[in-house]
C-alpha cells in the first residue's frame, strides 16, 4: 500500500456547544487518541460503555504520580544501591553518575507514559514541556523536578504554574536568570515570559512596538525579575538539593512601569514577591487566555485557526479560562465535550508526533508489561532513541519556542514527516511485525497471538483485520482497505484457510511449525497495517 499523507480540507463551523451526537468507537476513540498516549482496546471499550460525561471525568481526575527513577543497574555509587532512586542523592567527585541517571531518567519517562493511567496528565506534560521549552539543564535531578512539575500541575492553574516555572531552577538556569542582577538584567527570560510564555509578540506596529508588548516592557519585566539564583546544580554536598533562592542585593529595587499595552501599570518593589506581582499584572489582560487557548487547540484538535474557529472556538475559550481564573481544567473539559471536537472532519487529520507513534505501537500492545526492571528502563531508552531518530529528544527541544511542528506554519504537523523521518518510522513498522523493537542489543519480539486473545472473534479472519483497524486507525477503513489487509493475512486463500489453522494452534499449543505459520501471518498483517498512511494520522 501506497504511504501517501495529504493535509485534509477544514471547513468545520461548529463551536463549543455541546456535542449531542452517537457515541461510539469513532468517538471514543478520537477523544482517547487526542487526550492520552495509544489508547488500549479496553480503554476503549470501558469509554464506550461509560459515555462521553464519565469518560472527561476519569481524563481530568488527578491520579498519583509515577514512583521517582531508580538506579537500574549501576553498582560504582555507594549512595544508590541498584533498585534504590537517586533523585535526592548527590553528584560523587569520584563516580560519573551521569552515566546511569540519564538512561535511568529516560529510561522511566518513556516507561511511565507506557503504564499511565488513563488521564490526561501526560499529554499535558508534553504539551507544557513543548511550551517552556527548556533544555541543556544538565542535572539529572532537575530535570526530573520539572517533568513532576508538569505532572502536578498539568491542568492547575496556568498563572501559578508560570509562577513556579519562573523560579524553578531548570528555568533560571536555561534562560540564565540566575546571572540576572540589578547591576544588569538579563532580558532573556523577560523577552520569552512575554513572547512565548505568555501574552506572545503578534504583529510589529512601531518600532519596539508589538501587538501585546513593546521592547521597553522586556527591559522593565527584566529588572522585576532580578535577585533570584540557583544552589546545589551538581553538588556533591548532600545537604545542598537542587534549589531557588532569593538574594535580596541582586534585586533591583526601582518602580518599573510598563507600557500603554498594561495600563501603564507600575510595578513597586516586592523583593522576593515581585515576581509573582509582575506576572499578576501580565495575567491581566485578556490576550494571555487566548494566546494558550490557540496552542491548546492547535495540540488537541487541528492547527489552522481561521477567522470562523477564532470566532467559535479560542474566543469562547479564552473567556472560560478567564471567568475561571486560569484554571485550565474547566477549559478542556468544554472542548472535550463540544460539538466542534467530534465533527467528522476533526478525528484523524494531524500527523502524529513521535511520541504519539511509538506510544500508539507499544502500549495498546502491552510490549514491556512483562520486563523487569532494567530491562523495562532498556526499553525506555530504546523509545527514547527511536524518537530522536523522529526528531523529538523530549529532554533536549530544538529551542525556547518548542518543536517547529507546533507553531511553524504553514506546515505544522506536517513537519514532523520528511525523507529521513518517515523511513525511520517505516522502519519501526516493519520492525514491530517482524523481531520487535531492538533493546539491549537484541530485538524484543511483541506478542501478537497473545494480543488476539481478547479480541472478539480472532477465528474469522474478517473481524480479526477490523478489530485491528478500530484499535490503531483514528477512522474507520473503507471495505477495499480491510480487504486489502486480509489479503496480506491469508493472501489467495478463502476465509476458513485462517480459521481452520488458528483453531489447529490453540489445541496444538505446543506445534512451534504451526505456531510460527499463525504467528509469521499476523506479522506480515500487522507490518501491512502500520503502513498505511493512516496509521501515520491521529
Amino acid at each position: 500500500m501506497t504511504k501517501t499523507i495529504t493535509a485534509p480540507s477544514f471547513v468545520v463551523t461548529s463551536g463549543l456547544d455541546p456535542y449531542v451526537g452517537p457515541w461510539t468507537r469513532l468517538q471514543a476513540g478520537h477523544l482517547l487518541r487526542r487526550a492520552t498516549f495509544g489508547p488500549k482496546r479496553e480503554e476503549i471499550n470501558d469509554a464506550i460503555t461509560n459515555g462521553l460525561d464519565a469518560t472527561v471525568a476519569t481524563l481530568l481526575a488527578t491520579p498519583s504520580l509515577p514512583g521517582p527513577p531508580l538506579n537500574h543497574f549501576f553498582t560504582e555509587d555507594d549512595n544508590v544501591p541498584v533498585g534504590t532512586t537517586w533523585v535526592e542523592a548527590p553528584f560523587r567527585d569520584d563516580v560519573d553518575v551521569g552515566q546511569y541517571r540519564w538512561p535511568s531518567l529516560r529510561g522511566w519517562l518513556y516507561q511511565s507514559l507506557i503504564d499511565a493511567p488513563l488521564t490526561i496528565r501526560d499529554k499535558m506534560l508534553l504539551f507544557w514541556n513543548n511550551h517552556f521549552g527548556m533544555a541543556d539543564v544538565g542535572d539529572h535531578r532537575v530535570q526530573y523536578q520539572y517533568v513532576t512539575l508538569f505532572r502536578e500541575q498539568a491542568i492547575g492553574n496556568f498563572r501559578q504554574l508560570v509562577k513556579d516555572v519562573t523560579i524553578h531552577p531548570s528555568m533560571l538556569r536555561f534562560l540564565n536568570g540566575e546571572y540576572s542582577t540589578k547591576y544588569s538584567p538579563n532580558e532573556n527570560y523577560a523577552r520569552e515570559l512575554l513572547e512565548l510564555f505568555t501574552i506572545g509578540k503578534g504583529d510589529q506596529i512601531a518600532p519596539g512596538d508589538y501587538s501585546n508588548y513593546t521592547e521597553q516592557d522586556v527591559a522593565e519585566c527584566a529588572k522585576a525579575l532580578t535577585g533570584w539564583r540557583n544552589s546545589g546544580l551538581w553538588s556533591s554536598d548532600p545537604n545542598n538539593q537542587p534549589h531557588s533562592y532569593y538574594q535580596a542585593n541582586r534585586h533591583d529595587t526601582t518602580t518599573k512601569t510598563l507600557s500603554y499595552h498594561f495600563g501603564d501599570a507600575q510595578i513597586v518593589n516586592a523583593e522576593e514577591n515581585e515576581y509573582a506581582n509582575l506576572i499578576d499584572v501580565i495575567f491581566q489582560q485578556d490576550e494571555v487566555a487566548r494566546f494558550i487557548c490557540r496552542k491548546l487547540y492547535r495540540y488537541f484538535v487541528y492547527y489552522d485557526i481561521n477567522d470562523t474557529v477564532e470566532a467559535n472556538m479560542i474566543e469562547p475559550m479564552a473567556q472560560l479560562l478567564i471567568a475561571n481564573d486560569y484554571e485550565l481544567a474547566p477549559v478542556l473539559e468544554t472542548l472535550f465535550k463540544s460539538q466542534h471536537f467530534y465533527d467528522v472532519q476533526v478525528a484523524g487529520d494531524v500527523i502524529k508526533n513521535p511520541i504519539e507513534f511509538l506510544m500508539s505501537i507499544v502500549r495498546p500492545t502491552g510490549w514491556s508489561d512483562d520486563f523487569e526492571l532494567e530491562l523495562s528502563y532498556d526499553a525506555g531508552n530504546s523509545l527514547h532513541w527511536q524518537a530522536i531518530q523522529f526528531d523529538m529528544d523530549f529532554f533536549y527541544p530544538p529551542s525556547v519556542a518548542g518543536w517547529t511542528a507546533w507553531y511553524q506554519a504553514p506546515a505544522y504537523n506536517r513537519l514532523w514527516l520528511n525523507s529521513s523521518t518517515l523511513q525511520q518510522r517505516i522502519n519501526v513498522a516493519n520492525a514491530t511485525g517482524w523481531g520487535g523493537i531492538w533493546v539491549d542489543g537484541e530485538g524484543r519480539p511483541f506478542d501478537w497471538l497473545g494480543f488476539i486473545d481478547s479480541f472478539n472473534n480472532p477465528f474469522d479472519p474478517n473481524t480479526l483485520v477490523a478489530e485491528f483497524a478500530d484499535i490503531f486507525m483514528p477512522q474507520p477503513l473503507l471495505q477495499e482497505q480491510l480487504d486489502d489487509l486480509k489479503e496480506i493475512l491469508i493472501p489467495g486463500l478463502p476465509d476458513f484457510e485462517w480459521t481452520d489453522e488458528y483453531a489447529l494452534h490453540l489445541e496444538n499449543p505446543m506445534d512451534e511449525m504451526l505456531r510460527n505459520s499463525v504467528l509469521n501471518k499476523l506479522k506480515a498483517l500487522v507490518r501491512g497495517l502500520f503502513n498505511m498512511a493512516e496509521f501515520e494520522l491521529n
